[in-house]
């Protein structure tokens, strides 16, 4: 998920510096546990003891397979949060938003930005989340490793937490749904028969909505991926306006979407 604004507090700052590996501090109610790692560090609660382990493992290989996909190294470390029930997930959220009203739908479990990762506890998927299963390793993986290419992608743009990109939502939840291997048969086989039936939409505005969005945006940047090649792709990830993003491509948003559906001839 994206277009969010985190600032760390000083007590969060302070407590980087003070609080060694597993050791517990408390923040906004919740007392958390501490688990460092080369690149990153997991806050938990003890509910988490396991689960901040098996996360770990899937952060690990994360970093590894988006560094190596992109041949760059994240740039810098980064915090991650396992929140142990919606409600406290909801909290940081309303802070991070300016927005006390917020309240997430079942559907948002994680969000991710470039020095930041936020993860509703796969233990309380079943209860408090939809069309997530905790059971399954390879989406909570994929899960994981979504949120972390927003945290790379962040790393490497202007705007870290894509709070400002104009009209690129395609590319940040495109990008993330691509690389992390979510972009399967069944998320590209409904694009398939959209274009079969001609209603894809007109314009990359659009791709980022509906029940295809995650299928029609990670199928795009597949398809830059394939024609323009990694390098250029990379090269996106630096830029905060779809204008620039065309002019990158040298294309224009016709010739673009023309051959993009093309591609699935």
């Amino acid at each position: 998920m994206m277009k969010q604004a985190f600032s760390l507090t000083i007590l969060l700052l302070v407590n980087m510096v003070l609080f060694s590996r597993n050791t517990a501090l408390q923040s906004d109610s919740l007392i958390w546990n501490k688990l460092t790692e080369t690149g990153y560090t997991i806050y938990y609660t003890t509910a988490d003891d396991n689960e901040a382990k098996k996360i770990s493992v899937y952060l690990k290989s994360g970093i590894y397979q988006i560094s190596r996909f992109f041949n760059q190294e994240f740039q810098d470390s980064f915090n991650v949060y396992i929140f142990p029930d919606r409600s406290s997930l909801d909290k940081q959220w309303q802070k991070d938003w300016g927005d006390p009203r917020f309240r997430s739908e079942c559907w948002m479990i994680a969000s991710g930005v470039a020095h930041r990762l936020d993860l509703l506890s796969p233990n309380t998927w079943a209860s408090e989340a939809c069309e997530h299963n905790a059971n399954d390793s390879t989406e909570v993986r994929q899960v994981i490793w979504h949120e972390l290419v927003h945290v790379f992608h962040g790393q490497q743009n202007p705007d870290h937490t894509f709070s400002y990109i104009e009209k690129l939502d395609w590319l940040v939840e495109g990008l993330a749904t691509y690389v992390s291997g979510q972009l399967d048969e069944k998320r590209y086989q409904p694009v398939r028969q959209m274009i079969i039936d001609n209603k894809t939409p007109a314009s990359l505005d659009e791709f980022w909505k509906g029940q295809n969005k995650y299928g029609l945006s990670g199928s795009m940047v597949a398809f830059i991926d394939h024609k323009y090649g990694r390098k250029k792709l990379f090269e996106l990830l630096q830029l905060t306006s779809k204008t620039t993003a065309l002019g990158t491509l040298a294309t224009s948003e016709t010739q673009l979407l023309s051959e993009w559906k093309r591609s699935f001839e």
